[in-house]
């Protein structure tokens, strides 16, 4: 990875946010802005997929559209500070199963809501801390990293009484093939969800709706004071996250006054579009575009 990176002028650093071998980041900067401390521009933070229990799914699946955004045009690359990739705790998943037993707490696969939102708090307390990120960056949040990037602004609601940080919010957020709705797109694909959500969110629907951000009974736009944009983007080729996920998020977004691009115009399957970086690329250029413009 640093090889890689220093290919393409940026340097690569790896952090440990919280003892569980999952609670991890990466950070990208610019080899040639010495002064980074008081570069201006925005931080790009994303949030991996995975159905909150893939450990196939890392931090590195950003290391592609990374790639991409910093061959792009010159501008593009201007207004950005640093790039973010966030990992956490995940779920059990039988496919990948361990032996608790045999497996350090540290690194078991056990993790339950609200622990995935917890750990992303805790991670943009860490780069709050370490790289003085603060309000300036934009969450891109993929599948389940959609959800965790929504469920970010529903606050304590979502935390079951656990501390929340006081960490500045992103001014923008690009979920990408997002799970809102945790009960109906179980409802829709026949029960055949359940396994992945009882694993993250425990078997009680009533915790699976309280957890949804389409279901979210507090106004995103209250919650969210220095918000200025959020993108929906989704491919009509993925078969595993069907269109009325993002109609239904789009819909609460919309009915709560956010400022909102809905973009349905994303090709591929539903991992697709973000592995070769292309189109996670272009949305973010059309963020920044947006941002500066305002």
């Amino acid at each position: 990875m640093e090889v890689n990176a220093s290919s393409l002028g940026l340097t690569y650093e790896s952090h440990q946010y919280g003892q569980h071998s999952l609670q991890k980041l990466g950070v990208w900067r610019f080899s040639n802005r010495p002064d980074q401390a008081s570069a201006s521009g925005y931080w790009i933070i994303y949030i991996h997929g995975g159905a909150w229990r893939d450990p196939r799914r890392t931090a590195d699946d950003f290391w592609a559209s990374i790639k991409q955004i910093t061959s792009s045009d010159e501008t593009t690359t201007s207004n950005i500070q640093g790039f973010v990739s966030i990992d956490y705790r995940l779920s059990s998943y039988p496919e990948f199963s361990q032996d608790p037993a045999e497996t350090k707490s540290s690194d078991l696969r056990d993790a339950k809501h609200p622990d995935h939102i917890q750990d992303v708090w805790s991670a943009l307390d860490f780069l709050h801390t370490k790289y003085q990120v603060s309000d300036n960056y934009v969450l891109i949040g993929h599948s389940a990293g959609a959800t965790l990037a929504l469920q970010l602004l529903m606050g304590g609601s979502v935390l079951d009484g656990r501390p929340q940080p006081r960490v500045p919010l992103p001014v923008a957020i690009i979920g990408i093939s997002g799970i809102f709705d945790l009960v109906k797109i179980n409802a829709r694909h026949d029960g055949q969800y359940a396994g992945f959500i009882s694993a993250a969110f425990g078997d009680d629907e009533a915790g699976w709706v309280s957890a949804s951000p389409a279901q979210f009974k507090a106004s995103f736009k209250e919650n969210w004071p220095n918000r200025k944009l959020t993108i929906l983007a989704w491919s009509p080729e993925d078969s595993l996250v069907d269109e009325p996920e993002i109609d239904d998020m789009a819909a609460k977004l919309r009915l709560d006054g956010v400022n909102l691009k809905v973009s349905k115009d994303l090709t591929g399957d539903h991992d697709d579009v973000w592995k070769n970086g292309k189109q996670v690329a272009r949305l973010v250029s059309a963020a920044l575009t947006k941002l500066y413009a305002m």
